[in-house]
């Protein structure tokens, strides 16, 4: 039981009920959470489009241009926040980050590069592009152009005004390609330089006559893919990197009819790096000599195969001898010389000189006025062999008397 120790108190409360003092303490109660709700951001504003019950919006800030906008919103990427903040862009401006990028924090920023119309002059060629990069390389990529090395782009005053309504443009200068041999060594190298003297220069090279020798002065004017060389007089290396050939190796195949060349594996040629002493005199070379030859990738062989396939025609040697003139009388002698030159092969061929067939014609395509199958047909060469025998000795006896003697015809 409550105690009063105020009369005055006592007589104050005593004058309200029960259900009124519950009222009050209500009232009392909505006013004071209302206050903190207010003071203390418990509910936050909602917008036109957006719930007022999310507690996962961020604070954006967009710059677009010269513009500065900061807004509230749930939108999960930058594409979103953009539809829904009404920002319209086209395909050549530039949003960072990417449209498809998360807003992943309370306070989130988004830059919107505006594209513009301008000029980019590569030499004399004039190329308007589309962008909103404002670097000059990012510039000329855009352009479609690929600056090299020492290739320059910089922003120039452009007297376009009427014409596109520019008043300046990104004018590329490019740098001439030099061919440049110093001390044995080639490169090519790009530069800005007007004349060799400024190009040596600028690769801190001195020329000193009694000590090295340049092939240019140094106050001629430097063009586009010109050669340079710079020596050291006397002795000097110069490593450089050479071919290896490759062999064919053949290999005869009795089963491919004769004269088809079937490559079974492709040749390929190989690469050494070679280091040579030269002796130089006023970029004149008196002499050289191999220092060292290292072959750094093996060349591999060519693989061939020769048919070899003669249908030969029927019948015995002297079968042959009789359908080519020879007389009966002679077919002794024939024999004789034909079994030791080619034993009766009328594809033999002599890897040394290159005689061929029956009677090793040399070369083999004498035997073609005899007939066109020279190459294959032993009729053929016999033909031709009876009439360099009766022409050149007279007759088989006397060409056989010959090569017992000489073992040759």
């Amino acid at each position: 039981m409550l105690k009063f120790k105020s009369m005055k108190l006592r007589k104050v409360i005593g004058t309200f009920s029960i259900p009124s003092l519950m009222t009050i303490g209500f009232l009392a109660s909505l006013l004071f959470f209302t206050i903190i709700a207010k003071t203390g951001g418990f509910f936050a504003s909602a917008t036109s489009s957006e719930s007022a019950d999310k507690d996962d919006q961020s604070f954006v800030t967009i710059y677009d241009g010269g513009e500065k906008t900061t807004l509230r919103s749930a939108a999960i990427t930058v594409r979103e926040l953009l539809e829904r903040a009404g920002i319209v862009y086209d395909e050549y401006d530039t949003v960072e980050p990417g449209l498809d990028d998360e807003i992943n924090s309370e306070t989130f920023n988004i830059n919107i590069y505006r594209s513009r119309q301008t000029v980019v002059i590569d030499d004399n060629v004039k190329k308007y592009v589309r962008t909103s990069a404002t670097e000059p390389e990012q510039v000329a990529e855009d352009a479609g152009l690929k600056l090299l090395d020492q290739d320059i782009i910089e922003v120039v005053a452009y007297n376009g005004l009427l014409e596109s309504g520019m008043t300046t443009a990104y004018q590329i200068t490019r740098a001439k390609t030099v061919n440049f041999e110093f001390y044995g060594k080639d490169m090519v190298i790009r530069t800005q330089a007007d004349t060799v003297g400024e190009f040596l220069a600028e690769q801190g090279i001195t020329v000193d006559a009694k000590e090295t020798w340049s092939s240019l002065q140094d106050d001629v004017k430097l063009k586009d893919g010109i050669s340079l060389a710079v020596f050291r007089q006397g002795k000097q290396t110069k490593t450089v990197e050479e071919v290896v050939n490759y062999n064919t190796k053949i290999t005869y195949d009795y089963s491919l009819n004769y004269g088809v060349r079937k490559v079974t594996t492709a040749g390929q040629k190989g690469k050494k790096t070679v280091t040579y002493e030269i002796n130089m005199r006023n970029g004149k070379e008196i002499s050289r000599k191999v220092l060292s030859s290292i072959v750094t990738q093996k060349p591999i062989d060519e693989q061939v195969k020769v048919g070899m396939k003669v249908d030969l025609p029927a019948g015995t040697h002297n079968d042959w001898m009789a359908q080519a003139g020879i007389s009966p009388s002679d077919y002794g002698y024939v024999n004789y010389i034909i079994q030791r030159e080619s034993h009766w092969n009328p594809l033999a061929k002599n890897v040394y000189s290159g005689a061929t067939g029956l009677c090793q014609a040399l070369p083999g395509s004498k035997m073609a006025s005899a007939g066109s199958d020279w190459a294959t047909n032993p009729i053929t060469q016999l033909r031709w062999c009876n009439g360099y025998a009766i022409g050149r000795y007279g007759s088989w006896a006397k060409a056989y008397q010959f090569w017992t003697v000489n073992h040759w015809w």
